[in-house]
């Protein structure tokens, strides 16, 4: 018998929620396609429509694994769910009893999403029962922007976003570091996108790589330095009042900390103006091309302005978030239809609904994510706890997180490690025990978007096969033994939470949500920024001043600023997200080094040979590719890559004190799978210790195999 059924995968893709269904035929899912009463814009992707694929891997883990070789030797035993969870409710309540509850951190991220089902949420409110235990703050995805803006737009940074729809009144779009096509933002905004590039709307895509969302958009291409976005920002604004064309009564009127900007941006401050002149040397953009975007951008109203996450994941991130806005004001294009904010564009109220409380609010010890590798190996005094537990699900950041060497030495340091996982990821080999989970087609929940007026659901559209459970049930089965189960379940089953989040929100027909698979709500105007860019008196901000405000450390100097500095950025890719790759086995565990050719010549390098690429974090060994497609000085590596043991015989490098007597034998092994993170470091940005991610300096050299 064939059935359609309504679905979503919930991964977090920057769609997270997208309109598909499935078919399925003799009790197997033969097809994942559109759901059609989505309308024309609001579209899935590539790594939705292979889900079945995910599911059905003969990757997959499907029981519980118990180590019994050297941790990260990837050696395990098959266990049963009795045992495998009384091990880990014993090792719980040993850490807890002895060093409290803030020895255990909460490594778990976004891996899976949802109202119910959504890893981050189901995480906390079962470690919270057990005490304050140790948290992350901030994510790698946008913490430097979420630092700078919850600052200039106060309580309203949640109303600072923009309906895509709008972008049908928009002039001109300016993508920067913005690749949609890729890195989604939002399952809507591509659609949008296209149809503005199809009625002649000038769209400009500021990056160091013509994208795909460039060449699909035939969008005129401005190759960037990577890291340097705020140089040319500043020189812009520069131009700008250079040229008189600030409304500097309106700009006062909405704005705190615009004057002091405005005296770094002149050389006040510093005794270096600014200038597009200035701006050329870092960002490898023509002071001819910089005067060009200037006019552009200040005489075409409205302009939409869409800063992507990979301008705020840069050494000076925060400033480069505060000067989106500060342009968008400067310009007349804050709070118009078919403008922005320079907000990140998500920033809307979703429909109402009730989620999944991540339960008691925790308030243990707290540490920087990009961080969190130091304060398991330094601890106490450096850092607020000392920790000896690692609890992670839905996350895969031994292989995520910045410096893999070092990650590996923190994971190598702890008492205990637990991993809920499908696949054998590097964090779960690296683990004590693996709680097998079940996909997102073997799961009943309720899809918030991650940017979109609408709400998603689906059944559990496929039985457990093997002893994979859900991470709830899990987390279910583990405060049972703990004497904490109704607390966890409040004496709901899953089908139960999800019949209560429903009655509790703004969906009037649940049987017909559930028969569709869809909600959407009527639209609703996103008056709070325009209604204050109108008139600020009567609407201030709910900001100290009732305004944008715009203060915070200004800056001059640039790692880039070297012309001659090779440098590194680590985009997303379309066919998977971040390191969910497992049902890939090769392609998760190789990449490639994109190069420009004329870049590869200097360095003596042949597309497909084999390159190392090194700096002051560490090395790897990669195939390089020729790509004419990305701007010359510039290498591209992917992020998602898994670590895994190397063939070949690398030097290396030296560790920290620290690091190196907690290794052991692992400091022997190297990695050579081309994991961007063997070069990134944990150091963060200057003002919030966000990651950073792109404009790496590196070096790079042909790879020479030693001899025997």
């Amino acid at each position: 018998m064939k059935e359609v059924l309504p679905f979503f995968c919930g991964r977090d893709c920057g769609g997270d929620a997208c309109p598909l269904l499935v078919e399925k035929e003799d009790g197997r899912v033969t097809r994942v396609r559109q759901n059609p009463l989505a309308g024309p814009f609001i579209r899935g992707c590539a790594k939705g429509y292979a889900v079945p694929h995910f599911h059905y891997s003969p990757q997959r883990l499907k029981s519980p694994l118990i180590r019994v070789g050297e941790r990260g030797s990837g050696v395990f035993r098959e266990a049963s769910w009795q045992e495998a969870l009384e091990l880990v409710a014993r090792k719980l309540s040993e850490t807890v009893g002895t060093y409290g509850a803030c020895a255990i951190l909460n490594l778990s991220s976004a891996g899976c999403t949802g109202a119910l089902h959504g890893t981050q949420a189901l995480s906390a409110r079962f470690l919270s029962l057990l005490g304050d235990y140790t948290a992350l703050s901030g994510n790698y995805s946008c913490a430097a922007a979420m630092y700078a803006l919850e600052r200039v737009f106060g309580v309203d940074f949640q109303y600072s976003g923009f309906d895509p729809a709008t972008i049908e009144n928009s002039n001109l779009v300016i993508l920067l570091g913005a690749n949609v096509f890729e890195a989604r933002l939002g399952a809507e905004l591509p659609a949008m996108l296209l149809r503005a590039a199809k009625k002649g709307t000038p769209i400009v895509c500021i990056d160091p790589r013509r994208t795909k969302t460039a060449q699909a958009l035939g969008a005129n291409w401005i190759p960037i330095r990577p890291g340097t976005d705020l140089a040319l920002l500043y020189s812009v604004l520069n131009y700008w009042q250079e040229n008189k064309l600030l409304a500097e009564d309106a700009i006062t009127a909405r704005s705190v900390g615009f004057e002091s900007l405005m005296a770094h941006v002149l050389g006040v401050s510093d005794g270096i103006p600014k200038t597009p002149e200035w701006a050329q040397f870092i960002t490898g953009i023509p002071k001819q091309e910089i005067e060009i975007l200037a006019e552009q951008w200040m005489h075409t109203k409205p302009t939409m302005l869409i800063p992507g996450y990979s301008i705020q994941r840069t050494e000076y991130g925060e400033e480069t978030m505060r000067l989106c806005v500060a342009l968008q004001l400067a310009s007349g294009n804050l709070g118009v239809c078919g403008g922005s904010s320079g907000s990140l564009n998500n920033r809307l109220p979703a429909p109402r609904i009730k989620t999944l409380s991540p339960g008691r609010k925790n308030t243990g010890p707290k540490i920087p994510i990009v961080r969190w590798p130091d304060a398991v190996l330094r601890g106490e005094p450096e850092y607020p706890s000392t920790i000896r537990f690692i609890y992670s699900a839905g996350g895969n950041l031994l292989n995520q997180g910045a410096d893999a060497q070092k990650s590996i030495a923190a994971f190598s340091k702890v008492d205990f490690i637990v991993c809920h996982e499908m696949f054998m990821t590097p964090t779960a080999r690296f683990s004590d025990v693996i709680l097998p989970v079940a996909s997102p087609l073997q799961k009943e929940d309720i899809g918030i978007p991650w940017a979109g007026n609408y709400l998603l659901y689906k059944p559990k559209i496929l039985p457990y096969t093997g002893m994979e459970r859900s991470d709830y049930d899990i987390f279910c089965d583990l405060a049972s033994k703990l004497g904490l189960e109704n607390l966890f379940t409040e004496g709901r089953t899953e089908s139960e939470w999800v019949d209560y989040f429903i009655a509790n929100s703004c969906i009037a027909d649940s049987q017909e949500f559930k028969r569709t698979g869809i909600f959407k709500s009527s639209p609703q105007a996103n008056t709070r920024i325009s209604d204050f860019s109108e008139d600020p008196q009567k609407s201030p901000l709910a900001t100290a001043s009732g305004k944008l405000e715009l203060e915070g450390p200004h800056h001059s100097a640039f790692t880039s600023n070297e012309v001659n500095q090779l440098l590194l950025i680590t985009p997303k890719v379309a066919f998977r997200v971040h390191s969910q790759g497992g049902d890939y086995p090769h392609s998760c565990h190789t990449n490639t080094l994109i190069i420009n050719p004329a870049t590869a010549k200097s360095y003596g390098l042949f597309d497909g040979e084999l390159a190392i690429v090194r700096n002051s974090t560490g090395e790897m060994c990669i195939p390089v590719k020729f790509d004419a497609s990305i701007r010359e000085g510039v290498v591209s590596a992917a992020e998602g890559t898994w670590l895994f043991a190397s063939e070949f015989s690398l030097p290396q490098r030296t560790l920290r004190a620290e690091e190196a007597t907690s290794t052991g034998l692992m400091v022997e092994e190297i990695f050579n799978s081309g994991s961007a993170n063997l070069l990134t470091a944990t150091d963060g940005t200057t003002e919030s210790h966000a990651c950073i991610m792109e404009g790496i300096p590196v070096s790079i050299a042909k790879f020479q195999p030693q001899s025997n």
